[in-house]
């Protein structure tokens, strides 16, 4: 079910055409070594990237910008020439808790139930002093009324996060949140008018790695650690 947060976002009375830009920041070197969370910098792909961002941006006008607080946000807009960006931290990304920092395979490792939990019902997960999905919903409320007030507006913010501004915009399914495909390099452009969302999804040429982890078939507490982390992505 939509939350009610849905029911009052679309206002179908408003027939003037918004745009808004999702991005997620670029590569870190985080998401090279498969780590979640933390506050890496951007690795070199994920600086082309930010130059990409930039020759994107050439041809579109963009009249604000909002950033997490974390560093590899900030370096992605470092060379958009835009007079207003501003640090939003309604759209930090999902805290991992305890288990910020560390790879899908060391969490499977040292806490086995917990990352079965985590597979079981990622919906509602919350990670040990940290946040679940619902949690960033609940966040991220006040930020979707604001939004639904802006236009050309570019919001750089992460995998997570987007998954729910994605689901709260679109209105699809909330057992799909966690599973939503939102890749790196893409910027997503969200046209809207009265309760009708058009998607383009713009995919700029810069090879990076893919950090979708899709839920894997044995759930089970007592899994063994290869089963755990069959669907874990690629990363050095």
């Amino acid at each position: 079910m939509i939350p009610k947060l849905y029911d009052h976002l679309m206002d179908s009375t408003n027939n003037n055409v918004r745009t808004i830009y999702l991005s997620r920041h670029g590569e870190s070197n985080n998401n090279l070594y498969g780590k979640i969370g933390g506050d890496a910098g951007l690795s070199q792909q994920g600086w082309l990237y930010a130059k990409a961002l930039f020759n994107f941006f050439q041809s579109r006008h963009v009249s604000g910008i909002w950033t997490s607080q974390l560093k590899r946000t900030h370096q992605t807009t470092k060379y958009l020439a835009c007079p207003k960006i501003i640090v939003e931290t309604g759209i930090n990304e999902i805290s991992a808790g305890d288990h910020d920092s560390m790879t899908y395979e060391e969490i499977a490792q040292q806490f086995p139930e917990e990352f079965a939990l985590r597979d079981q019902d990622k919906l509602r997960y919350r990670y040990p002093n940290g946040e679940s999905y619902m949690d960033v919903v609940a966040r991220l409320e006040p930020v979707m009324k604001k939004i639904m007030h802006e236009n050309n507006l570019l919001i750089v913010s992460h995998q997570a996060t987007l998954r729910c501004v994605l689901t709260l915009l679109l209105g699809t399914e909330m057992e799909e949140l966690p599973y939503m495909r939102v890749p790196l390099h893409t910027v997503i452009e969200l046209r809207l008018c009265g309760e009708e969302v058009e998607v383009t999804n713009h995919r700029l040429k810069v090879e990076c790695v893919d950090t979708h982890r899709a839920k894997p078939g044995n759930c089970e507490i007592n899994r063994n650690p290869s089963d755990a982390c069959i669907t874990v992505p690629v990363h050095l």
